[in-house]
């Protein structure tokens, strides 16, 4: 049954190029949210440090410029955080697709399947046809 080939070939493969798609884009959508997330950490280390620091100083010039900093690194650190639940959105909704899209594939697959089956079965029945008229004509031949 070698011979038989799936009528939706073409979409099939296709939809196997959309599922791998939407795996790349769900995988880059993860490396950037694990960069975002190293950034994120890097930015609260550099707060604890400035923290610590204003303990240790003294002079008031220090510890306002240490202040300003502080709150210029709370800032980015909020904007940090607003990206990444940015990202999780788009991973998110990029899971979806990716769901969605290995559905529609393996909707394609059980398609193929089922037409390889029905393929098979009229080629038995063809098989089981040609069989029956060489019986029947032994049969007719040793009836002469």
């Amino acid at each position: 049954m070698a011979s038989h080939k799936f009528s939706m070939e073409k979409i099939l493969g296709w939809r196997f190029d959309l599922e791998d798609e939407a795996r790349l884009q769900l995988s880059n959508l993860q490396d950037k949210w694990n960069r975002e997330n190293l950034q994120l950490q890097s930015l609260i280390q550099e707060n604890i440090k400035v923290k610590n620091d204003n303990l240790k100083n003294t002079q008031i010039q220090t510890l306002r410029y240490n202040d300003y900093y502080k709150m210029v690194i709370d800032e980015k650190i909020v904007q940090q955080k607003n990206q990444m639940d940015s990202t999780q959105a788009q991973i998110n909704k990029a899971q979806e697709q990716l769901l969605d899209a290995h559905k529609n594939r393996r909707a394609m697959e059980k398609l193929k399947e089922k037409e390889l089956t029905a393929a098979e079965e009229t080629m038995k029945r063809l098989e089981q046809m040609q069989l029956d008229e060489f019986a029947t004509m032994n049969y007719k031949q040793r009836a002469l």
